[in-house]
This record gives structure tokens, C-alpha cells and sequence, in this order.
């Protein structure tokens, strides 16, 4: 790693893995292998980017960074791919208790902590390089605590208050969201107070006096959350909430959705993501089945109590990938290791983006806590720790040759980057646990990298269509598109303006096609770019008629080293029709990337086709229409596909209640504009409504028939 004087301007070590080769073929489809190796290429200078305010649109893929305070130590951190290249955004957690250990500390300008002033260096290479910041709050000093003591427990009324508003006047317009507070589900961590003071005076209070600062002139956009919750299903739980475990997370989302007072003041909740249990987040499998599960706890909160305009992000996130005792055989090979952390990160991260989660974040790096989680692993940065411990370190190989000597055990670090002392820490792994030992980044982070690329680094990227969501669709059909798990999940690149869609096959094998299609524009969604939007991003894309370019790179990612393998990339020239973007993957592989963009001015037309008539039950499969032709006639009246419909209300009513709740009718989309009495659940004749609207759709020369 070289380094200009600007310490965060940087050349980049890390190579490019493969070289994609693409032909373009007008009008056609042509796929060519790309595994040619290329030479290490330098990563750009530094560049000027564009501030854009973060909203609940926008998505974000990152990683939790905890900087050591040493600059040296830091500078390389942030100059490595996974922040400086992959990430959108990067989290912090800060210790109130480190930052401000003695009350001089709150003295920013003259007597900030060490601790503190590494996180500020931080923050500042990420706006540097267009990434958006999150600061996570936890821990209190002794100075501030109600029990005289530091770490753990409540701080006393006022303080933390106080503490937010030093925090945000300080990086205000360099941080973009707070969080403020950690796993906050636990007694531990406000063992003296109850659930009614975390409330009021951690997140009510301490949303306003962010917020406050915020708003003062010059104005600027925050994002402010509360907190998630600890996954641990036996620990004590704070005072004031139901049971244990799953129950007692259950208890604190109503409560949090139950205080309107503080649903005023933040703009999300938070849930952790994790592998934990059975590796995939469950807690007690009741109330919190996975991560996604909890997800959509939370989020079934807020929308039954009308917030559907606020959002979920985020909090703490991990995936073990060694062999501790948290650690997870998923794949039932006998192993627990980076492999089972490959499939776990294909699943956590595919269900939880593609059900609406817009900001992902995992460890950076292993660090010196107990447990193996990061993306990365630690390298000796200076060559400082192969010349204290020369058996802790491994050269670089591979396509890494050259690189910093990739550090084998769990270590803490204690002094400055040119005097640290070596202290290794319990539980430590080894270069055995390493499924690649030459590699700097563990076999997991290529799965996270691959998802990353629907947030697009430092650009500006909004969620656009949502899987599943009727009338704001991707549409994936064909033989191609196969597996037990299978994600879409789609965005639109404000800064390149284009549309990027990720698709994830686990049962491709290259030997298949599948069509994909998009709307053109971004579209009124149910929880994102509607009328409660803080900017209307809505009409944004491509018009009707215009011609674009579908590049599409598909690929396997190595079970062996996250190497790319099988790669094939295509370019074919489409035509915005009826609002879609559309194109046609020959042979897919399980992980593809799809971006529609901009076709070249001098592009020509797309030729004039004659008119034919427009096969109204073109969407309709023949066996559906045959049983909804009541009169055999080869069209349908409103009367037989509604009453076709509204024979499937009995079949879906599972309690017999003659209602159909979300569970009954999980089409949120339909669900709310048919629910007349805002009950939550379709009536028959709301549910009829529905199907009315639909055929009415479909009947485009409004003739009342479909033919």
C-alpha cells in the first residue's frame, strides 16, 4: 500500500480479480466467458462527490468500522476495498463512556479523547469518499451515570440529552444518521431504569436534541432510529417488558409503536441481523423465526398502527464464519466455517433486502472481540506485529502477492502504530480456521460485495421496484430462474441513471434463459417513493418509447475462494414498451446483475412495428382462463373473472372468521386501497373490489369483455 501526503488519498492494493470481456450486439444476445486475469490496477485518486440528503428511499450497503485510534493503523483500514470501494455507507459504534471518559473530554475543541478524535478521522475519510455515516450510541461515563459507575447502566436524566446534542452539533454535515442506543431489549445495559426511561429519556430526548441541531439553520437531513434488539433469547431483559427473549422483543416494538409521542420524533426502528442460533437469527421461534422474521415483526407493528411511512434499518449485524460454539453446519457438511458463512450471507442478506430492508451492514473486519465475524481479516499494516510475533502472520498469495502480511489470530493492540504491544486475546483462531489463508477477505465477502452493488458506493441509490409488490414488480419468469431460494431486488442509480437489478438462482446452472422485466420509472410503492416521500423521486428512468442498453453479467461465485467462474456479460438494445424495461438472460448462473442504462445518442430508432390487436388475456395463464370462461365462449365478462376470484375467498380464509387478514391475503399492495374500513382485512366484497380493479386494468379498450 502506497500513500500520497493527503493521508486519504490512496492507491489501492487490491486487484481486480478478473477481466470481463463484453461484445455488444445490437438487437442480440451474445455471451462470451471472462476469466482472463488482468494486472493490478490503482484505484482513482480521491474524487469530488455529490451530497445527497439520506432518506427512508434510499439504499444503503455497508459495514460497522470500528477505528483503533492509531492513524497510521486507520488510514490503511479505510483504504482498503471493502470501505473505500464496496461500501455506501459506514457505521460507528461509540462508546459515550471512551468518548468522553473524564467530563474534560466534553470539551471537543481542546481536550477531545484519543477515542473520539479516531473516530472523527474516520468520519472524514468517509466524506472524502461520498460514504454516509451512521453513529451508533451506547455505554455511559461514570461522571454521568446514576450509579457513579462507567460502562454499563443509565445514565442520569439530562445527560444524554446533553451528550447527543454536543455529538451532533460537532459532525453535523458530516453524519448522516444516528442511532442511540444498543441492543437496548437488555437489562445490562440500563440495569437501574425500565423501559419508560429508555423511551423517554434515551430515545425521545435524544431524538429532539438531535434533531434540534439539525434543524437549525443551515437546515440538513438526519435519520434518526432507536435501537435494535439483542437476539440472545435467555438473557435478562430490561425492566418493564414481558417474559424473556423473543416475548419480551415482541413487547419492546409495541411499546416503541405504542408511544406516539416518540414515533413523532424518529424516522425508523431497528432490528439486529444476524446468524445467531440456528444460523439464520432465530430467537425463539415464535415471535422471531430468522432475521427477516424480526424484520417483519417490527415492520407488521408499524404498519397496523399507520406508520408505513417510517422505516426499518439495520443495527447490529454479524455472521460467524470460524467454528465457535454460535457458529452454525448449515450446509450439513460436517464443517462449521467460511462455507457455511458463504451460504449463510446469500440467505440473511437476499431475504432481508428483498422484503424492504434498505440499509445491510456487516463487521469490516475481525476485531478483538470474542467472537469471528468480519468481512475482512486483519493484516499487519506496517509489519510491526511479524516482527513481534513473526508465527502470527501469513504472507499474501495468490493474486494478493505483494500485499501486507495477513494477521492468523484474534489480537488487541494496545499503544501507537510504531510502539504497540501484541496482547492475544481468548478464543483466538488460527490461520487453520482459514479457508484461504493467503486471501485478506474471508469467503463471505464476496457474497456481501456481489449484494453490495445494488447500492452503488458512493452514488445516490433509491429502492425501486420490490419483489412481489403488485403494479411495482420485478418480473423473473423462465426455466433459468430456479432453486429453492431465489431473491430479486432492485434500485435505481440517481447519480448514473440506471437501474440495477440483482437476481439470485440457487438452482441455475447456466444451462437455462430467464426474462426479466422492471417498470421503466420509478413508481409509487408501498413503503417507498410514495406521497409521504421527504423527496418525490417518482417519474424518474426512462419514457416511453426510449431506447436503452440491458447489460447482463451472470456468473457462479467459487465455494472454494469467492473467485468469479463462468462469468458471462452481455450487452442487448431494448425499447421502453408500456413502461417496461425487459431483457432476456440466456444462460443463467445462481448470481446475476442486470443494469439498464441510457442506449447512446446516436442510437437509431427502434423500428416501427404494424399495429395488432392487444391480447387482453396475454397475462392470464390458459389453464386460469379456461376455468374462469364460464360459457365457453374464449372471452371473459367482469362477472366471471371477479366471481372466478371470489370462489379462492373461502379456500383462503384459514380461521373461518370470513375476513382475509395479511397472512390470508399477503398482497400489502391490494390489500390496503380494496380495505375500505381500514380493518386491516378484506371483507368478500373488498376482496371482490380488488378483482374488479384488475379486470378493469386489463379490459384496455374498455369494452367490458377480455378477448
Amino acid at each position: 500500500m502506497t500513500f500520497s501526503p493527503n493521508p486519504f488519498r490512496y492507491t489501492s492494493w487490491f486487484p481486480n480479480r478478473f477481466a470481463v470481456l463484453f461484445s455488444v450486439l445490437l438487437g442480440g444476445l451474445q455471451l462470451v466467458p471472462a476469466n482472463e486475469p488482468t494486472a493490478e490496477v490503482a484505484a482513482s485518486e480521491t474524487k469530488a462527490v455529490a451530497d445527497y440528503a439520506w432518506t427512508r428511499d434510499h439504499m444503503h450497503v455497508g459495514v460497522r468500522w470500528q477505528p483503533f485510534s492509531r492513524e497510521q493503523n486507520d488510514r490503511n483500514d479505510g483504504a482498503r476495498p471493502v470501505i473505500s470501494e464496496d461500501s455506501s455507507y459506514v457505521q460507528f459504534w461509540v462508546s459515550w463512556n471512551a468518548a468522553e471518559r473524564e467530563q474534560t473530554n466534553t470539551d471537543y475543541e481542546n481536550n477531545m479523547s484519543d477515542y473520539l478524535r479516531g473516530i472523527e478521522r474516520a468520519v472524514d475519510f468517509c466524506v472524502s469518499k461520498g460514504i454516509k455515516t451512521e453513529l451508533v450510541f451506547w455505554h455511559t461515563p461514570a461522571w454521568a451515570a446514576l450509579s457513579g459507575r462507567g460502562g454499563h447502566g443509565s445514565p442520569r436524566e439530562g445527560e444524554y440529552a446533553a451528550f447527543v446534542t454536543r455529538m451532533a452539533t460537532h459532525f453535523k454535515g458530516r453524519v448522516d444518521a444516528y442511532q442511540l442506543a444498543h441492543e437496548a431489549n437488555l437489562r445490562g445495559f440500563y440495569h437501574d431504569r425500565d423501559i419508560d426511561f429508555l423511551i423517554k429519556e434515551i430515545f425521545i430526548k435524544g431524538a429532539r436534541a438531535i434533531r434540534a441541531v439539525y434543524d437549525a439553520e443551515p437546515a440538513q437531513a438526519v435519520m434518526i432510529s432507536t435501537s435494535g434488539c439483542s437476539p440472545c433469547d435467555s438473557c435478562e431483559v430490561l425492566e418493564g417488558l414481558p417474559g424473556i427473549g423473543g416475548e419480551a422483543v415482541n413487547g419492546y416494538y409495541s411499546k416503541l409503536v405504542g408511544s406516539v409521542e416518540l414515533m413523532r420524533e424518529v424516522d425508523a426502528l431497528n432490528l439486529n441481523v444476524s446468524d445467531h442460533f440456528d444460523g439464520y437469527g432465530m430467537m425463539d421461534g415464535s415471535y422471531v423465526t430468522s432475521a427477516w422474521g424480526n424484520y417483519e415483526l417490527a415492520r407488521g407493528k408499524l404498519d397496523a398502527a399507520g406508520y408505513r411511512h417510517k422505516t426499518m434499518l439495520s443495527a447490529e449485524s454479524w455472521i460467524v464464519w470460524d467454528d465457535a460454539g454460535n457458529a452454525t453446519d448449515v450446509n450439513g457438511d460436517g464443517f462449521k466455517d467460511e462455507r457455511d458463512a458463504y451460504a449463510k450471507t446469500v440467505t440473511i442478506m437476499g431475504q432481508c433486502l428483498q422484503r424492504g430492508l434498505n440499509t445491510m451492514n456487516l463487521p469490516w473486519s475481525d476485531n478483538s472481540s470474542s467472537w469471528a465475524m468480519g468481512l475482512t481479516k486483519r493484516v499487519d499494516y506496517n509489519g510491526r506485529i511479524k516482527e513481534l510475533k513473526p508465527t502470527f502472520v501469513v504472507s499474501a498469495t495468490g493474486a494478493h502477492t505483494g500485499s501486507p502480511d495477513i494477521v492468523t489470530r484474534k489480537v488487541a493492540l494496545h499503544g501507537k502504530d510504531d510502539t504497540f504491544k501484541i496482547k492475544p486475546v481468548e478464543r483466538s483462531f488460527t490461520e487453520a480456521n482459514y479457508i484461504n489463508p493467503g486471501d485478506p477477505n474471508h469467503l463471505h465477502y464476496y457474497i456481501w460485495r456481489w449484494y453490495a452493488q445494488i447500492a452503488g458506493g458512493s452514488d445516490e441509490v433509491i429502492r425501486h421496484a420490490r419483489g412481489g409488490e403488485i403494479g411495482n414488480d420485478i418480473t423473473t419468469l423462465g426455466p433459468g430462474y430456479t432453486g429453492a431460494e431465489r431473491y430479486r431486488i432492485s434500485s435505481y442509480n440517481r447519480s448514473q441513471k440506471k437501474f440495477t437489478v440483482l437476481l439470485y438462482a440457487g438452482g441455475a446452472g447456466g444451462k437455462s434463459y430467464a426474462k426479466l422485466s422492471i417498470p421503466s420509472t420509478v413508481q409509487t410503492g408501498y413503503y417507498y417513493n410514495n406521497d409521504t416521500s421527504k423527496i418525490d423521486f417518482r417519474g424518474e428512468g426512462f419514457a416511453e418509447g426510449e431506447r436503452y442498453v440491458a447489460r447482463v453479467t451472470t456468473k457462479t461465485i467459487s465455494l472454494d475462494d469467492g473467485s468469479d467462474v463462468d462469468v458471462l456479460v452481455s450487452e442487448t438494445l431494448g425499447t421502453v414498451v408500456e413502461g417496461k424495461l425487459q431483457v432476456r438472460i440466456g444462460r443463467v448462473h445462481p448470481f446475476t446483475k442486470v443494469e439498464f442504462f441510457a442506449a447512446p445518442a446516436d442510437t437509431p430508432p427502434a423500428p416501427e412495428k404494424p399495429a395488432v390487436a392487444q391480447n387482453e388475456l396475454a397475462k392470464l395463464s390458459p389453464n386460469i382462463i379456461e376455468q374462469m370462461d364460464v360459457n365457453k365462449n374464449k372471452e371473459l365478462t367482469e362477472s366471471e373473472y371477479v366471481g372466478f376470484w371470489a370462489g379462492q375467498f373461502a379456500g383462503a380464509d384459514k380461521d373461518r372468521d370470513g375476513l382475509l387478514d395479511a397472512k390470508e391475503f399477503p398482497y400489502p399492495a391490494s390489500l390496503k386501497p380494496a380495505d375500505s374500513d381500514q380493518d386491516g382485512k378484506l371483507s368478500i366484497d373488498e376482496h371482490k373490489s380488488v378483482y374488479r380493479s384488475q379486470f378493469r386494468g386489463l379490459d384496455t379498450n374498455k369494452d367490458g369483455r377480455l378477448n
